[in-house]
């Protein structure tokens, strides 16, 4: 999936370049990240709470086929890891990332509002890594499913906009643990 979707980037890019007007780039940034990790052993469950959340942080590309559609390509990941201290001696770092291909739907409100709506195919990756004596070597899995997002923007400048968008893909599972890929990016967008 990684490679299709930077396939994607490359090939708006170079089609950008015989027409730039149209493209737009843009990045944007979430909250950190809230995990809380139930743990059972012998037949005990405790609840962990982070020691280190990781902050969201996303790139996006996309060309504008008209005023109203778009087709847009995008990375989202941890800027680190969420590391959970689990008993004494072993720690639990997840990191998750996805990327995505969506066409775009844009209502414009006014002249500097406009409402909008994505849907497309995204793929989910958690890589999981415990550290600690005897501990089982790090462990990655895929979920490639739907994605969807919509938000709000509002334009800055005649090629620049803030936006915020609720975004989401499938949660990912692995042993027992689920990453929900859902947030919320407050980001900035760049036509050309």
């Amino acid at each position: 999936m990684k490679k299709f979707v930077c396939s994607a980037l490359v090939a708006l890019t170079v089609s950008s370049l015989a027409h730039a007007e149209g493209m737009y780039v843009g990045a944007n940034v979430s909250p950190q990240t809230n995990g809380k990790l139930n743990f059972t052993d012998n037949g005990v469950t405790k609840e962990y709470s982070a020691a280190k959340k990781a902050t969201p942080v996303g790139v996006f590309a996309g060309y504008e086929l008209s005023p109203l559609w778009a087709l847009e390509a995008g990375y989202r990941g941890d800027t680190g890891s969420t590391s959970f201290d689990l008993s004494p001696g072993y720690q639990l770092k997840e990191r998750v990332s996805t990327a995505y291909l969506a066409a775009r739907g844009t209502w414009q409100l006014s002249d500097s509002w406009s409402l909008f709506g994505k849907a497309g195919i995204g793929q989910g990756r958690m890589k999981v890594d415990i550290s600690g004596k005897g501990a089982p070597s790090s462990e990655s899995v895929h979920k490639t499913g739907l994605y969807l997002s919509v938000g709000a923007s509002y334009l800055i400048s005649k090629d620049v906009a803030l936006q915020l968008e609720l975004e989401h893909t499938d949660k990912i599972k692995q042993q027992g643990l689920t990453a929900t890929t859902d947030r919320f990016a407050l980001g900035v967008r760049f036509g050309f």
